[in-house]
């Protein structure tokens, strides 16, 4: 009986170790995997930073020899080495972070060579010139995220800094008595008027057209405000504002304003319609510049002390959801009493 319960016992004690034995290999193994895996990652990643690098030394070759007319001759090379090998944030952030795991796995195992790529990873080094060469990740949404990109590079961003830095914040601002504040005073003294807005209103509408006079049931056509003549480039040109009355009294009263539509982008209208200059890009993400271009000149007008108070953007759909024209002495009236949409609120 004695013996009988000891069998019973080691088999017991047995199958207990064996189960043991069998969970530490499955352990053993698990790790090997995870480890194993980490280590490809890294030989992956390292060989396709090694490609990249090649790839980019290659175009500063093209570059140099092919196009160095672009450059100053005194610092070409230097120039053509830094575009060519300046990696942005996220690349940097992705590099050094499997440069940790990459010590972290030499610390584990101590061969460094586990993480080090062989022959067999390097000899797939042409699939990642072949894949950057046919340009496989490039789409239209690729023009999209450029354009909203903060680079100044882009259409809009070079149309609103081009309106701001060359008419608005020349002809706004305080200098000798006519900037803008001022006109609006002598306007509404000699004219027993009042503005409503005491500030140039600027439409936005993402027809991105508007009239040479402005059509609407609400709005008549006024005398405009003096004419500013400003010394730009060797030549005294003329900066005028238009100025409307609104015929529907507000709150009582009879309001003029101040009011024109955003010139540049008119100019991008003609371009988009105008064989000479259309392209496919420009008709597929006309919206895109038409909001750029409203954010970027709002940042520039806030940001810039003597103009953050001189001008009233309003961007709008110009068709309503049943497709009729907005009225722009609606959108003054809303305005006045603040219920005009801000861009978040724009239907997409």
């Amino acid at each position: 009986m004695y013996a009988g319960e000891m069998a019973i016992a080691s088999n017991v004690e047995e199958a207990g170790n064996a189960v043991r034995a069998e969970k530490g290999r499955k352990y053993f193994y698990f790790r090997k995997m995870i480890g194993d895996y980490i280590d490809t990652s890294v030989r992956i990643v390292a060989t396709v930073f090694l490609a990249d690098l090649l790839r980019r030394l290659y175009h500063c070759v093209i570059e140099y020899g092919s196009n160095g007319r672009y450059y100053l001759p005194e610092d070409r090379l230097w120039v053509i080495l830094r575009r060519s090998c300046t990696y942005n944030n996220r690349s940097i952030y992705l590099i050094v972070g499997f440069v940790l795991v990459a010590f972290f796995r030499i610390s584990v195992t101590g061969n460094y060579r586990d993480v080090v790529p062989t022959t067999l990873f390097l000899v797939h080094m042409p699939l990642y010139w072949i894949w950057s060469f046919s340009d496989m990740d490039h789409s239209t949404l690729s023009y999209s995220h450029w354009i909203r990109d903060s680079h100044g590079l882009d259409y809009a961003a070079g149309m609103a800094s081009n309106y701001f830095h060359g008419y608005l914040k020349l002809s706004l601002p305080e200098r000798k008595d006519d900037g803008l504040k001022q006109r609006m005073e002598m306007y509404e003294d000699k004219n027993n008027v009042t503005f409503g807005i005491k500030r140039l209103v600027i439409l936005i509408p993402d027809e991105m057209f508007v009239n040479g006079v402005l059509e609407s049931h609400l709005l008549d056509k006024a005398e405009p405000l003096e004419t500013q003549f400003i010394n730009r480039a060797g030549v005294y040109r003329p900066f005028k504002h238009a100025v409307y009355r609104m015929n529907k009294k507000v709150n009582g009263r009879t309001y003029y304003f101040a009011i024109e539509g955003a010139t540049p982008l008119i100019s991008f209208f003609d371009a988009i319609y105008s064989n000479l200059s259309a392209t496919w890009q420009m008709q597929e993400l006309k919206r895109e510049i038409w909001l750029k271009f409203y954010k970027h000149l709002r940042e520039l007008i806030t940001t810039w002390p003597e103009t953050r108070d001189l001008i009233e953007l309003i961007i709008y759909n110009s068709h309503d959801s049943k497709g009729n024209l907005v009225d722009v002495g609606e959108l003054l009236v809303a305005n006045m009493q603040n219920k005009t949409k801000t861009l978040d609120e724009i239907p997409h």
